[in-house]
Protein backbone atom coordinates (compact mmCIF):
# COMPACT_ATOMS: atom_id res chain seq x y z
CA UNK A 1 0.00 0.00 0.00
CA UNK A 2 1.30 3.28 -0.79
CA UNK A 3 2.47 6.11 1.42
CA UNK A 4 -0.34 8.62 0.88
CA UNK A 5 -3.09 9.44 3.13
CA UNK A 6 -6.37 10.00 2.20
CA UNK A 7 -8.48 10.00 -1.32
CA UNK A 8 -7.89 14.21 -0.96
CA UNK A 9 -4.13 13.96 -0.37
CA UNK A 10 -3.78 11.48 -3.40
CA UNK A 11 -5.85 13.91 -5.78
CA UNK A 12 -3.48 16.79 -4.51
CA UNK A 13 -1.10 17.70 -7.05
CA UNK A 14 2.79 17.43 -6.47
CA UNK A 15 4.92 19.56 -4.61
CA UNK A 16 8.49 20.29 -5.59
CA UNK A 17 11.16 20.84 -3.55
CA UNK A 18 13.21 23.58 -3.07
CA UNK A 19 15.05 24.67 0.08
CA UNK A 20 13.17 27.79 0.91
CA UNK A 21 10.09 25.57 1.37
CA UNK A 22 12.37 22.86 3.30
CA UNK A 23 13.28 25.91 5.50
CA UNK A 24 9.83 26.96 6.08
CA UNK A 25 8.71 23.28 6.72
CA UNK A 26 11.83 22.94 9.37
CA UNK A 27 11.35 26.15 10.91
CA UNK A 28 7.42 24.95 11.68
CA UNK A 29 8.73 21.70 12.48
CA UNK A 30 11.05 23.38 15.31
CA UNK A 31 8.64 25.63 16.76
CA UNK A 32 6.14 22.59 17.50
CA UNK A 33 3.68 21.81 14.73
CA UNK A 34 2.81 18.31 13.88
CA UNK A 35 3.87 17.03 10.53
CA UNK A 36 0.55 15.72 9.93
CA UNK A 37 -0.99 19.46 10.32
CA UNK A 38 1.55 20.86 7.97
CA UNK A 39 1.46 18.88 5.20
CA UNK A 40 -2.52 19.02 4.95
CA UNK A 41 -2.37 22.51 4.56
CA UNK A 42 -2.80 23.21 0.51
CA UNK A 43 0.93 24.16 -0.95
CA UNK A 44 1.90 21.99 1.20
CA UNK A 45 3.98 18.40 0.00
CA UNK A 46 2.10 15.24 1.40
CA UNK A 47 3.24 13.17 3.81
CA UNK A 48 4.83 10.40 1.46
CA UNK A 49 6.67 13.64 -0.62
CA UNK A 50 8.05 14.72 2.92
CA UNK A 51 9.37 11.59 3.47
CA UNK A 52 11.14 11.21 -0.27
CA UNK A 53 12.44 14.17 0.15
CA UNK A 54 14.23 13.16 3.77
CA UNK A 55 15.33 9.87 1.55
CA UNK A 56 16.83 11.52 -0.95
CA UNK A 57 17.88 14.96 0.00
CA UNK A 58 20.77 14.40 3.15
CA UNK A 59 21.51 17.79 3.26
CA UNK A 60 17.73 18.61 4.13
CA UNK A 61 17.65 15.60 5.92
CA UNK A 62 20.00 16.96 8.41
CA UNK A 63 18.05 19.80 9.06
CA UNK A 64 14.83 18.57 9.02
CA UNK A 65 15.98 16.21 11.93
CA UNK A 66 17.79 18.55 13.69
CA UNK A 67 14.45 20.81 13.72
CA UNK A 68 12.23 17.92 15.02
CA UNK A 69 14.78 17.51 17.91
CA UNK A 70 14.10 21.36 18.50
CA UNK A 71 10.28 20.31 18.53
CA UNK A 72 10.56 17.83 20.91
CA UNK A 73 11.34 14.82 19.28
CA UNK A 74 13.79 12.42 21.01
CA UNK A 75 14.09 9.70 18.43
CA UNK A 76 14.91 9.51 14.62
CA UNK A 77 11.47 7.81 13.93
CA UNK A 78 8.59 9.99 16.41
CA UNK A 79 7.88 11.71 18.74
CA UNK A 80 7.89 11.68 22.62
CA UNK A 81 5.04 10.03 24.11
CA UNK A 82 2.81 13.12 24.53
CA UNK A 83 -1.14 11.76 22.71
CA UNK A 84 -2.17 13.09 20.02
CA UNK A 85 -5.93 12.18 19.05
CA UNK A 86 -5.33 13.44 15.42
CA UNK A 87 -2.84 11.16 15.43
CA UNK A 88 -4.35 8.07 17.00
CA UNK A 89 -7.26 9.09 14.75
CA UNK A 90 -4.67 8.72 11.29
CA UNK A 91 -3.10 5.44 12.70
CA UNK A 92 -6.26 4.28 12.75
CA UNK A 93 -7.63 4.75 9.43
CA UNK A 94 -4.41 3.33 7.88
CA UNK A 95 -4.61 0.27 9.79
CA UNK A 96 -8.75 -0.12 8.39
CA UNK A 97 -6.56 0.58 4.80
CA UNK A 98 -4.34 -2.68 5.57
CA UNK A 99 -1.38 -1.14 6.11
CA UNK A 100 0.87 -2.98 8.57
CA UNK A 101 1.55 -1.00 11.92
CA UNK A 102 5.68 -1.39 11.40
CA UNK A 103 4.62 0.69 8.07
CA UNK A 104 3.23 3.43 9.18
CA UNK A 105 5.74 4.00 12.27
CA UNK A 106 8.28 4.26 9.24
CA UNK A 107 6.41 7.27 8.15
CA UNK A 108 8.27 10.46 9.68
CA UNK A 109 4.72 12.25 10.22
CA UNK A 110 3.86 9.53 12.24
CA UNK A 111 5.09 8.27 15.95
CA UNK A 112 7.27 4.95 16.71
CA UNK A 113 6.44 2.11 16.99
CA UNK A 114 7.36 2.14 20.78
CA UNK A 115 5.36 5.05 21.22
CA UNK A 116 2.01 3.67 19.64
CA UNK A 117 2.53 0.43 22.11
CA UNK A 118 2.74 2.66 24.79
CA UNK A 119 -0.21 4.70 24.02
CA UNK A 120 -2.39 1.79 23.39
CA UNK A 121 -1.64 0.74 26.97
CA UNK A 122 -2.31 4.07 28.73
CA UNK A 123 -5.01 4.85 26.44
CA UNK A 124 -8.16 3.20 26.50
CA UNK A 125 -10.33 5.15 24.01
CA UNK A 126 -7.54 4.84 21.57
CA UNK A 127 -6.75 0.95 22.60
CA UNK A 128 -10.78 0.34 21.37
CA UNK A 129 -10.30 2.29 18.56
CA UNK A 130 -7.14 0.42 17.39
CA UNK A 131 -9.24 -3.06 18.01
CA UNK A 132 -11.89 -1.81 15.60
CA UNK A 133 -9.62 -0.95 13.46
CA UNK A 134 -7.83 -4.14 13.58
CA UNK A 135 -10.93 -6.02 13.32
CA UNK A 136 -11.73 -3.60 9.73
CA UNK A 137 -8.68 -4.67 8.50
CA UNK A 138 -9.30 -8.25 8.54
CA UNK A 139 -12.11 -7.72 6.33
CA UNK A 140 -9.91 -5.98 3.88
CA UNK A 141 -7.39 -8.90 4.27
CA UNK A 142 -10.55 -11.14 3.17
CA UNK A 143 -11.55 -8.70 -0.12
CA UNK A 144 -7.30 -8.82 -0.86
CA UNK A 145 -7.67 -12.49 -1.09
CA UNK A 146 -10.65 -12.77 -3.42
CA UNK A 147 -8.85 -10.79 -5.50
CA UNK A 148 -5.76 -12.43 -5.51
CA UNK A 149 -7.25 -16.00 -5.74
CA UNK A 150 -9.56 -14.76 -8.52
CA UNK A 151 -5.91 -13.65 -10.48
CA UNK A 152 -4.09 -16.89 -9.33
CA UNK A 153 -2.50 -18.39 -12.54
CA UNK A 154 -0.83 -22.31 -12.90
CA UNK A 155 2.85 -20.32 -12.84
CA UNK A 156 1.61 -18.16 -9.60
CA UNK A 157 -0.50 -20.81 -7.46
CA UNK A 158 2.14 -22.04 -4.94
CA UNK A 159 3.16 -18.08 -4.25
CA UNK A 160 -0.72 -17.43 -4.27
CA UNK A 161 -1.04 -20.05 -1.61
CA UNK A 162 1.46 -18.62 0.73
CA UNK A 163 -0.29 -15.29 0.54
CA UNK A 164 -3.33 -15.91 0.97
CA UNK A 165 -2.61 -18.42 4.18
CA UNK A 166 -0.32 -15.65 5.36
CA UNK A 167 -3.89 -13.47 5.03
CA UNK A 168 -6.26 -15.88 6.57
CA UNK A 169 -3.95 -16.45 9.49
CA UNK A 170 -3.72 -12.79 10.07
CA UNK A 171 -7.45 -12.14 9.68
CA UNK A 172 -8.19 -14.56 11.96
CA UNK A 173 -5.67 -12.79 14.74
CA UNK A 174 -7.13 -9.14 13.89
CA UNK A 175 -10.81 -10.47 14.38
CA UNK A 176 -10.95 -13.80 15.73
CA UNK A 177 -14.55 -14.21 16.64
CA UNK A 178 -15.58 -13.42 13.18
CA UNK A 179 -12.77 -15.41 10.68
CA UNK A 180 -11.25 -17.58 13.89
CA UNK A 181 -11.76 -21.50 13.30
CA UNK A 182 -14.83 -23.20 14.98
CA UNK A 183 -15.98 -26.72 14.60
CA UNK A 184 -18.86 -28.59 16.47
CA UNK A 185 -18.08 -30.98 19.29
CA UNK A 186 -19.86 -33.48 21.74
CA UNK A 187 -19.64 -32.13 25.32
CA UNK A 188 -17.86 -33.35 28.01
CA UNK A 189 -20.83 -34.33 29.93
CA UNK A 190 -24.07 -34.44 29.42
CA UNK A 191 -25.43 -30.98 29.33
CA UNK A 192 -28.65 -29.41 31.15
CA UNK A 193 -30.48 -29.36 27.80
CA UNK A 194 -28.42 -32.37 26.01
CA UNK A 195 -27.47 -29.69 23.15
CA UNK A 196 -24.32 -30.06 21.19
CA UNK A 197 -22.11 -26.99 21.74
CA UNK A 198 -19.92 -24.94 19.61
CA UNK A 199 -16.39 -25.13 20.74
CA UNK A 200 -14.23 -22.04 18.95
CA UNK A 201 -10.73 -22.63 18.68
CA UNK A 202 -9.30 -18.92 17.99
CA UNK A 203 -6.15 -16.95 18.04
CA UNK A 204 -5.70 -14.69 21.12
CA UNK A 205 -5.12 -11.29 19.55
CA UNK A 206 -2.67 -10.27 22.40
CA UNK A 207 -0.72 -13.55 22.57
CA UNK A 208 -1.34 -15.17 19.02
CA UNK A 209 -1.63 -18.23 20.71
CA UNK A 210 -4.65 -20.47 19.91
CA UNK A 211 -7.41 -20.89 22.76
CA UNK A 212 -10.25 -22.97 22.82
CA UNK A 213 -13.62 -20.92 23.87
CA UNK A 214 -16.85 -22.61 24.73
CA UNK A 215 -19.86 -20.75 23.38
CA UNK A 216 -23.96 -20.90 25.02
Amino acid sequence: MDQDGGPAERRRGAVAYSRALGRRICSRVAAGESQLAICAEPGMPARSTLWRWVQDKPPFAAEFQAARVAGGVARTNGRLSSFCQATADEICRRIAEGESMIGICRDPAMPCFSTVYYWRRQYAGFAEALRVARETQAEWYCDVGWEIASAVTPATAYATHVRLAQLRWTAAVRAPRVFGRTRPVEPAGPGPDGQLRVVSYVPNPETGRVEKVVGD
